[in-house]
């Protein structure tokens, strides 16, 4: 009896046995497994997190990056490179371009004037919300002015046979006010000849009695350099005249046929739309817009304004009053008569075939700074320069 009993008090002590084991076990495998649901939800969390942040990295980055480049791109203010910014003294800040893309993205643009044509630009991209997460990234580049430089001598620079007279007037003085066009006061610059050749005996006069029809300091000068070609096509800063040619906004067969707006904005895709010089009050749309005209044969130019660079790749023929301002370059002649020209800034007839360039009629070239500067000064373009001109800041 007393065997049996311990017996089952035995089989009774092993039956409970696992069965305190068991608990244990249960609640460690459940503490197990929620620590590694818990690590691999943080894991998880982390690697979201991260990967965003990168993401939105990479979009505040591209972002700068944009930015950077199209505030390079001329533009209206607030959206691109304009003359105020080109006009930018040493030390002087344009925060004034900024952009706003999708995906809650937008960049800002500040450029400061460092002189000498030159400029730092930098941009800032970011991407996200504060509410949830943002990024910044900001990129910085310098600028540099690539704008054609012309050798003008003279009101009339020419290589060729040069007639003179009539009711023509060639003006050096570089005195005349053009309103509108911010000149200087009178006598800021110094007086440059009328007319610059390398041969007087180049010189023939049609009414024109001792150079009556010249006014400049001297009212003709001879200058070797009249005659190098160089002159008139090498324009500085590794520009040649097909690269000139290059940045022509628009090649023509014939004259300006008027200013064209289209919803108050300029229309600039207008063939005969060459820049409207008149400076109305209240400003006109396209007195901003100062087009490199690209003649690659003869023209011929009856009445009409226009401004900026006129290039003429064969004879230019001008009539009926034309009104240009900024330098006009012709590769072979120049006639002028009847009502004539009217021409501002400088004129230049490389001449080429060593025809004989007329001045005649009542055609006037007016030497003038003042608009070659202000024309010059819309014509540039802003480009990196040539090395390492970009830097990420963070």
């Amino acid at each position: 009896m007393t065997h049996s009993h311990v017996s089952r008090r035995g089989r009774t002590a092993a039956t409970l046995a696992p069965r305190g084991f068991a608990l244990p076990v249960a609640i460690f495998a459940i503490v197990v497994i929620g620590a590694l649901v818990t690590g691999t939800f943080f894991a998880s969390t982390e690697e979201y997190r991260i990967g965003r942040n990168q993401q939105l990295q990479t979009r505040a980055m591209a972002a700068a990056e944009y930015a950077q480049n199209r505030a390079m791109i001329k533009g209206a203010a607030g959206s691109g490179w304009t003359t105020a910014i080109t006009g930018l003294a040493q030390g002087a800040v344009d925060s004034s371009i900024s952009y706003t893309l999708p995906n809650n993205t937008s960049a800002k643009v500040r450029v400061t004037g460092l002189g000498n044509s030159l400029y730092l630009l930098t941009a800032q991209g970011t991407a996200g919300t504060l509410v949830n997460s943002q990024a910044s990234r900001r990129t910085s580049m310098l600028i540099s002015m690539l704008s054609p430089k012309v050798n003008m001598l003279g009101a009339l620079t020419t290589r060729g046979s040069t007639k003179i007279g009539g009711s023509s007037f060639i003006n050096g003085n570089d005195t005349t006010q053009y309103s509108g066009w911010n000149c200087p006061t009178p006598g800021t610059y110094p007086k440059m000849p009328a007319l610059t050749l390398n041969d007087t005996t180049n010189i023939s006069t049609s009414g024109c009695g001792s150079y009556s029809c010249l006014s400049g300091s001297p009212k003709v000068k001879i200058d070797v350099t009249a005659a190098d070609t160089n002159t008139y096509f090498d324009y500085g800063n590794g520009l040649k005249w097909p690269d000139l040619v290059g940045m022509a906004s628009k090649t023509v067969s014939g004259g300006p046929t008027g200013i064209t707006t289209t919803g108050g904005v300029c229309n600039t895709s207008s063939i005969g739309n060459w820049g409207d010089p008149n400076r109305a009050s209240p400003a006109g749309a396209c007195e901003s817009y100062f087009p490199i005209i690209y003649a690659p044969g003869d023209l011929q130019v009856t009445g009409g304004v226009g401004q900026g660079i006129l290039l003429v790749a064969g004879n230019l023929k001008v009539t009926g009053g034309f009104k240009w301002y900024g330098p006009v370059i012709v590769r072979k002649d120049l006639d002028t008569s009847g009502t004539g020209g009217h021409f501002n800034g400088g004129v230049m007839a490389a001449n080429v075939n060593l025809d004989q360039n007329s001045v005649l009629g009542n055609a006037v070239i007016t030497y003038s700074t003042c608009v070659l500067t202000e024309v010059m000064k819309n014509i540039g373009e802003p480009r990196p320069i040539a090395q390492r001109p970009w830097a990420e800041l963070f």
